[in-house]
């Protein structure tokens, strides 16, 4: 993509995307060398009839470890341990730690040693940074990020008229999320309630621009700390390869009702926030990433790659995740079902088909997200989401 955004293209490209997908509601902000385009569509609640806005707040549930991540830099030495087991600030930010999803516990002894996603690493980050600021984690973050960004609209408080998350009922609608209520243990993982014109102005900083980080800290922000999916991760973000040569950094939300992305381009001065209140707004989201052509490196070695064998197939579960993978023509055939560690509620996807990307990854809907890959790290265990799964008996 060019550094000309043609007027209006924006608004365009996310009204088709949520027609196609039938998110409740979107909005989304483009920023190119330093001019901003911003677009909405939808609802806030769906048959409320209230329009999104540009301004409308949403939740951007785990783009909120960008936030974390860099207050960590301003206020933590990285390499002190912060938890039992020597687990450094540096191994929370990168999910290097050996810890469960949600909790403090480590992973299985099959998965142990692999680069695991884990919310409860962020939370004992977010009580350090308040013990280094000598106050609230939401009081170290007002005060050393968003304060000096100007994200007078970026928050932990509930703000006044947001948009409401939706989960799917049936196969293609959608029903609201009873509660928005969010623990306060939780914050430093996914906690963050913002706008694209506020995610717009932190990624700018993100990008070099004027704010309280310098050069060293962001640097070490994008500096990879391990590889999965396919792809690098840094400090709070995934480091990888776009089609063309670019380097992208970018981080994707999903809890309660709500999908977001916030994505960096650095060598383009690019970056681009979407937010939807919709479990299903990945979709919505790829198409727009798609057609701003941020698009992942293909490996050329994928279209040769052998067919996978039985070996990858069968049941695999971890601490309320469940995954069903079978063999299918090209490739493999998933089935995925969750629960929600904030409403509790159970979700479950339809079969998505999973092709080779190459190296062993494989592509959910295209892989065009990291939230749509699947891989095999290490034999009797799979990686779905981020998230690490031993396989099990049945």
């Amino acid at each position: 993509m060019g550094s000309a955004i043609p007027p209006g293209a924006l608004a365009e490209i996310v009204r088709a995307a949520r027609e196609r997908t039938g998110v409740p509601g979107v909005a989304a902000g483009l920023l190119v060398d330093g001019r901003a385009e911003l677009a909405a569509d939808g609802e806030t609640v769906l048959g409320c009839g209230e329009a999104v806005t540009a301004e409308t707040p949403f939740r951007v549930a785990s783009v909120s470890k960008m936030f974390t991540s860099s207050l960590a830099v301003s206020c933590l030495d990285l390499e002190e341990p912060l938890l039992p087991g020597d687990a450094t600030a540096r191994m929370l930010l990168s999910h290097t730690a050996g810890l469960r999803q949600e909790s403090a516990e480590p992973v299985p002894e099959a998965a142990a040693g692999l680069w695991s996603y884990s919310n409860a690493g962020y939370w004992a980050v977010g009580e350090a940074c308040a013990r280094a600021c000598g106050g609230s984690f939401a009081d170290a973050m007002r005060g050393r990020i968003l304060e000096p960004l100007g994200l007078a609209a970026t928050g932990y408080d509930e703000p006044a008229r947001p948009a409401r998350g939706h989960v799917q009922e049936g196969e293609t609608g959608h029903r609201a999320v009873p509660t928005d209520a969010y623990p306060v243990a939780r914050h430093a993982s996914g906690g963050i309630w913002s706008t694209v014109a506020d995610l717009l102005r932190f990624a700018e900083h993100q990008l070099g621009g004027p704010g309280p980080l310098g050069p060293a800290e962001l640097e070490a922000l994008r500096e990879p700390q391990a590889e999965a999916l396919g792809a690098s991760y840094g400090l709070g973000r995934w480091v990888r390869e776009l089609e063309g040569g670019r380097v992208a950094l970018d981080h994707e939300g999903s809890v309660g009702g709500y999908q977001t992305i916030l994505l960096l381009v650095p060598g383009q001065r690019l970056a681009l926030a979407v937010l939807t209140n919709s479990w299903r707004g990945s979709g919505l989201i790829r198409r727009v990433v798609e057609a701003l052509g941020l698009v992942p490196a293909r490996d050329a070695a994928a279209h040769g790659e052998q067919a996978p064998g039985d070996e990858l197939t069968g049941r695999y579960a971890l601490d309320g995740t469940e995954a069903e993978i079978e063999a299918a023509a090209g490739g493999l055939r998933l089935r995925e079902a969750e629960v929600d560690p904030v409403t509790g509620a159970r979700l479950a996807s339809p079969a998505y088909p999973a092709r080779p990307l190459g190296g062993g990854v494989y592509g959910l809907a295209g892989g065009l997200l990291m939230t749509h890959r699947l891989d095999f790290p290490r034999p009797g265990v799979a990686r779905v989401s981020w998230i690490v799964l031993p396989r099990t008996g049945s």
